[in-house]
């Protein structure tokens, strides 16, 4: 073991073993702490771990919290495991808003605070200052959890208030918040409109707004540019209905898109779209 590249053992050997075997590498040596904590580390277990037969849900109960495996390969009952939550807060007080590289960024529900999580090193970071950023409301924001050109981690909120929107990047790396220009003349901070969690695919993150009353006129997609830090607007796919719906998905670093079309009651048609060069391509009928 001493002639082997440090590297080549912590990426290539330990970053291959289950959560629960990496978590008790961190009581080798402060050295092998400090790097498995690293987010260079964290990209390399998450990447080898989403490749692997064995796959973990987090299942998120009334009074608990617990990781389910799920193993295709030799599928049976495997008892879940309990998890402890580093902060305080009830189960059922907890909004998961989005998830990153085996991170959650959660919304606690009686402070309305933002906090990202990561359940496998315990570790937390409560995101709210006294600027009044970091405070999240179910009903209205809407959230993205991305990484940056500089590999930084980065949470996109979009907040709106009162009939205004202003929209915050929080970076990790610097542990601040800055603001972002949104497009300018357009009504989507009205209350009217419904944004969905955003889909980080390809540099971009991407969000479904709504109107309420779910025409395919009213349906739009608003793109963030994760490198250039500026929003456009994409088209919606070529559907006319009275009730139409939509929802994104990254399918091996392509967008597609799940449209809906008919009431919650009676779906007459589901068709999985996906985007290429700007312009959806119509593919399969569900």
């Amino acid at each position: 073991m001493s002639c082997l590249p440090f590297l080549l053992v912590m990426l290539d050997i330990i970053a291959r073993l289950p959560p629960k075997n990496v978590a008790q590498c961190k009581l080798v040596c402060k050295e092998w702490l400090d790097f498995i904590l690293e987010r260079k580390f964290v990209r390399a277990h998450c990447h080898y771990m989403r490749a692997s037969a064995d796959q973990k849900l987090l299942m998120v109960g009334w009074k608990t919290i617990k990781v389910h495996s799920l193993n295709y390969k030799s599928p049976g009952f495997i008892l879940p495991r309990g998890v402890s939550r580093p902060f305080y807060a009830h189960p059922s007080r907890m909004f998961f808003l989005e998830t990153l590289d085996g991170m959650l960024c959660v919304c606690l529900q009686n402070t309305c605070e933002l906090v990202v999580w990561n359940p496998l090193t315990t570790k937390f970071k409560k995101l709210a200052n006294s600027n009044s950023q970091g405070f999240y409301k179910v009903d209205s924001d809407a959230l993205g959890f991305f990484v940056d050109s500089s590999d930084d981690y980065n949470i996109l909120h979009i907040k709106r208030r009162r009939g205004t929107m202003t929209v915050y990047i929080y970076l990790m790396e610097l542990n601040s918040w800055r603001t972002v220009c949104f497009l300018k003349h357009r009504p989507y901070h009205h209350y009217t409109y419904l944004w969905s969690p955003a889909t980080f695919c390809g540099g971009g993150l991407y969000f479904t707004v709504t109107q309420c009353h779910g025409r395919s006129d009213g349906l739009t997609v608003i793109r963030f540019d994760v490198n250039s830090k500026l929003f456009s607007e994409l088209c919606f796919p070529n559907v006319y209905d009275d009730e139409v719906s939509g929802s994104l998905v990254n399918i091996n670093e392509e967008l597609h898109m799940y449209v809906c079309i008919g009431n919650y009651d009676y779906r007459r048609e589901i068709v999985l779209w996906r985007l290429k060069n700007k312009s959806w391509m119509k593919g399969h009928v569900l």
